[in-house]
C-alpha cells in the first residue's frame, strides 16, 4: 500500500519534483514527499483547531456565556499573543542543542489539545470569576506550548522540506484550514449540527482539542534526521542587548510606537463578542456565523492587502487602522442609540468580518514595513528587538485593558477605536520605506 503522505506530495507537486533538493540533506531529500505530506496534514489539523477555538471568538464566547467579568475577558488577547512570542526568543537556542526536534512540536501540539480539552471541562463545571481565572491559566499554558510549536515547526520544516516548497506547505495548510473553519461555522449557523444543547459549547472545544492531539501524533511521523547542534544564538539575550536601537534609531522607535497603538485592533475583538453574546440569543448558531465570517475575511483579505502593501506598507496600516476606528465608532453609536439591528446575529457577524479584514491589513502592513525598513545585515536584529518589545508591552497592556474594561464594554470599544485612529495617523507620519 502506497504511503498516503507521499500521495499528497505527488498529487500537488509531481513525482519527478521530489528529487529537486538543494538545501537539505540527501536523506531528507529522499523522504521529502512523506515529510511534505505530514507537514501539510498536521499543520492543517492544528490550524482548524485554532480556527474553531479562536481565542478572540470562541474562547471569548465561552467566557461571556459563563458570566466571566469583562476585566478578565480582556486578558485573553494579551496572554495569548505575548506568551506565544517570548518563549520563541528565550528557548530557540536550547532547542537547537537537540539533534532531532520534531517531538517538541508533537509535545506542544498535544499540550495545546489537552489545554483546550481542560477549558471544555471547566466550562461544564465552573461559572463566573472561578471559570475566568481557570481558563486564563489554561490559556497561558496553551500559549507557551504554541510558542514551542512555532520554534520547532520552523526548524523541522527547514530540515525536511526544500526551500522552494516550504511556502506551499503553509499556503496549502492555511487554505484548507480556512475552508474547514468556514464549513464548520456554516454547519453551526445552519443548525446542521445540533445547537440546542448547552453542553455543545464544551463539545466544540473537545473536538478542537482532539484535532491538536491527532496533529501531534501525525507530526511524530516526520522522517527527521539528526541536525547540527552548534552555532545557535540566544535570541532573547541578543534582543535585549540590541534594545539600545530603540533609543538610537528614530525610524524603528516610531514604528514600534505605531505598532503598539495598533494592538488595539486585536484587543477590541473580545468586546464585540461580548456584545454579540449579550444582545442576541447567545446561541451556537450566532457563534457559528461569527466563525464563518471570520474565516471568510481571513481567506479573502490577503490578496487585496498584499497588492496594496507592495505599493506602500504604511498606507496599508493607515487604511486598516481607519477601518477599525470607524467600525468601533459605528458599533458604539448603534448600541448607544439602540438600533434594532444590534439584536441580530448578522450584525455582529458583519462587525467581525470588517474587523478581521482590518486586522489582517494591520498584520500584513507591519510585517512588510519592518522587512522593507531593515537591511540584509540588520533584519534579524530588528525583528528580535521588535518581538521582544511588543511581547513585553502586550503583558503590560493586559493591565491597561483591564482598566479600560472597568469603564464598560462600550466605553472600552470607543477607547480602543480612538487608539486605532491615532495609530492610522501615526502610520501616515512614518518614513516611506517601500520605494
Amino acid at each position: 500500500m502506497r504511503d498516503p503522505f507521499r500521495n499528497i506530495y505527488e498529487l500537488l507537486l509531481g513525482e519527478d519534483d521530489a528529487r529537486a533538493c538543494k538545501d537539505i540533506s540527501e536523506d531528507a531529500c529522499r523522504e521529502q514527499p512523506k515529510s511534505f505530506g505530514i507537514h501539510v496534514v498536521a499543520t492543517t489539523l492544528s490550524k482548524i483547531g485554532d480556527g474553531i477555538s479562536d481565542v478572540k471568538l470562541t474562547l471569548t464566547w465561552v467566557l461571556a456565556s459563563l458570566g466571566v467579568p469583562p476585566m478578565l475577558v480582556s486578558w485573553v488577547v494579551p496572554l495569548r499573543e505575548s506568551l506565544s512570542l517570548l518563549p520563541q526568543l528565550a528557548f530557540a537556542n536550547q532547542l537547537r542543542s537537540f539533534p532531532k526536534r520534531k517531538l517538541f512540536w508533537t509535545f506542544g501540539s498535544i499540550t495545546q489539545g489537552l489545554c483546550i480539552f481542560a477549558v471544555g471541562v471547566a466550562s461544564l463545571f465552573l461559572k463566573g470569576a472561578a471559570a475566568g481565572y481557570t481558563i486564563l491559566l489554561l490559556l497561558a499554558l496553551f500559549s507557551l506550548a504554541r510558542g514551542f510549536c512555532s520554534i520547532a515547526g520552523k526548524d523541522v520544516l527547514g530540515k525536511t522540506v526544500a526551500k522552494k516548497k516550504r511556502g506551499r506547505v503553509s499556503g496549502l495548510a492555511t487554505a484548507l484550514a480556512g475552508f474547514g473553519t468556514l464549513v464548520f461555522g456554516g454547519f453551526l449557523y445552519l443548525e446542521l449540527i445540533p445547537t440546542g444543547n448547552a453542553a455543545l459549547l464544551s463539545g466544540l472545544l473537545f473536538f478542537a482539542g482532539g484535532l491538536w492531539l491527532v496533529a501531534g501524533i501525525v507530526y511524530s511521523g516526520v522522517p527527521e534526521f539528526p541536525g547540527t547542534t552548534e552555532g545557535g544564538r540566544n535570541g532573547l539575550r541578543e534582543a535585549l542587548s540590541s534594545l539600545k536601537l530603540i533609543v538610537t534609531d528614530r525610524s524603528l522607535r516610531h514604528f514600534l510606537m505605531t505598532r503598539c497603538l495598533f494592538i488595539s485592533t486585536a484587543l477590541v475583538a473580545p468586546f464585540y463578542v461580548i456584545l454579540a453574546n449579550r444582545y442576541t440569543d447567545g446561541g451556537m448558531g450566532t457563534l457559528g456565523l461569527l466563525l464563518f465570517l471570520a474565516g471568510l475575511a481571513n481567506l479573502t483579505s490577503g490578496t487585496f492587502w498584499g497588492k496594496l502593501a507592495d505599493h506602500s506598507s504604511k498606507h496599508v496600516l493607515a487604511v486598516a487602522g481607519t477601518i477599525c476606528g470607524l467600525l468601533a465608532l459605528t458599533v458604539t453609536l448603534a448600541t448607544t442609540m439602540e438600533w434594532p439591528i444590534i439584536h441580530r446575529a448578522e450584525w455582529y457577524a458583519a462587525v467581525i468580518f470588517v474587523l478581521y479584514i482590518g486586522h489582517a491589513g494591520v498584520r500584513l502592513g507591519r510585517k512588510t514595513y519592518l522587512i522593507d525598513m531593515a537591511t540584509q545585515d540588520n533584519r534579524a536584529q530588528l525583528v528580535a528587538v521588535s518581538n521582544t518589545f511588543i511581547g513585553t508591552v502586550l503583558l503590560a497592556i493586559g493591565g491597561l485593558s483591564t482598566f479600560v474594561s472597568r469603564a464598560g464594554v462600550l466605553n472600552a470599544i470607543a477607547i480602543l477605536g480612538l487608539f486605532s485612529f491615532i495609530a492610522a495617523i501615526s502610520a501616515l507620519a512614518m518614513k516611506n520605506v517601500s520605494d
